[in-house]
């Protein structure tokens, strides 16, 4: 894979430093083009993302989240399985605290046989060797990508990363992601008639 055919997507919500995050990535892998996107409307990290690959030009399309909880040096460890798999997903280890690793491991396991998927959803760097389409605005929308991507038979791995592990959901967003969860799953249950 040439490296200058990767287009990165960086979703960006105002973060500090965020031009040396795009320099730093630029310097290590030289993509073909970096894109950074904000979610300026308050419409979600979804809809940001989804206005910004419209813009891409790489046959290759990377997402890594902004927040420089994983550092652009993880890229490199997902790279090279791009000439195995359609997608290529991050895996973060479990967080330290007691009740959050319990929800963690509960989620993933939700995931898993509600979806049928063995990968962690919600890490911020993925890899596609194609352009994904999805249709949700928020936080699920990694969700969606994945699951309409098994329907389609395409193949994908997870590969360790090092990422700082943060507790950044309260539990209403917790429910809020359950709910968009079921709307994935079971869209004819929440279509308005």
């Amino acid at each position: 894979m040439s490296l200058s055919t990767l287009s990165v997507i960086i979703p960006s919500y105002n973060e500090p430093n965020i031009h040396e995050f795009v320099e730093e990535i630029d310097a290590l892998i030289f993509p073909e083009q970096i894109i950074v996107c904000n979610d300026r409307y308050g419409r979600g990290k979804g809809w940001s993302l989804r206005e910004a690959i419209q813009e891409a030009k790489g046959d290759y399309i990377l997402f890594i989240d902004g927040d420089r909880d994983i550092k652009p040096y993880e890229i490199n460890k997902l790279l090279p399985y791009m000439f195995q798999y359609d997608i290529v997903v991050g895996r973060k280890e479990l967080p330290i605290r007691k009740d959050r690793k319990i929800l963690t491991f509960l989620s993933r396991l939700y995931i898993k046989y509600m979806f049928g998927l063995n990968v962690d959803t919600q890490t911020g760097i993925k890899c596609f060797n194609y352009k994904p389409k999805w249709t949700t605005d928020g936080w699920s929308f990694d969700l969606e990508i994945l699951y309409k991507a098994k329907q389609m038979g395409k193949s994908m791995i997870e590969i360790p990363i090092l990422a700082t592990v943060t507790d950044t959901k309260s539990g209403k967003d917790i429910w809020l992601t359950l709910l968009s969860s079921l709307k994935i799953r079971f869209p004819s249950l929440f279509r308005v008639k």
